[in-house]
């Protein structure tokens, strides 16, 4: 089993470069900046083989953010789903998608989504799937693409051809969505 983490840091006007100067450049960290989305946004992204592994790193990440830059500060922890994309050069936009779950439904959306992964992956690659481990129960998956025309694209093959999304919408109580570009220096990118 592998664990990821994200770190999501809505950042002060005119910070985002600070921000990214900062944490750009860390080994297995991906850095991306909201593009469409809540502006302003920096998502962090790292994975472990092990929970312990990744509660180890926390602090020095943390540590690492400049502070007087930020505004807010959303940490959580994810129990991978699905098979996590090595990290490296992927796309020029990455999509983040983020479920909240209504109590009680995360074993069945994991089933349904795992489920509805092998059509979908011969559209397009997958960072990965993920299950959050605190917090309000969610599911989020982030996909890269070459550019925002191959996500439309694809999008529209995968729900045309109906292979995507899975059969779990009665589960869901909020969905966000986000287009995220990667940093110069960002682990995926």
């Amino acid at each position: 089993m592998s664990y990821a983490e994200t770190i999501i840091l809505d950042v002060r006007i005119g910070q985002v470069p600070v921000v990214v100067s900062a944490l750009t450049g860390r080994d297995g960290l991906g850095v991306w900046v909201s593009e469409i989305g809540i502006l302003n946004r920096v998502v962090l992204f790292r994975a472990a083989d092990t929970y312990a592994g990744l509660l180890d790193g926390r602090p020095e990440l943390l540590a690492a953010i400049p502070k007087d830059a930020i505004q807010s500060v959303d940490v959580t922890s994810w129990r991978l789903i699905s098979p996590l994309l090595p990290a490296g050069a992927h796309g020029g936009v990455y999509e983040w998608r983020c479920y909240e779950l209504k109590l009680g439904q995360v074993g069945d959306v994991e089933e349904a989504f795992v489920a509805s992964l092998p059509p979908r992956l011969e559209l397009s690659g997958l960072i990965c799937g993920m299950v959050s481990l605190e917090g309000t129960p969610r599911l989020a998956h982030i996909w890269p693409y070459a550019d925002m025309n191959a996500r439309m694209e694809i999008r529209a093959q995968a729900v045309t051809s109906g292979v995507w999304p899975p059969k779990i919408g009665s589960s869901l109580s909020i969905m966000e969505n986000a287009i995220l570009l990667p940093a110069k220096e960002s682990a995926w990118r």
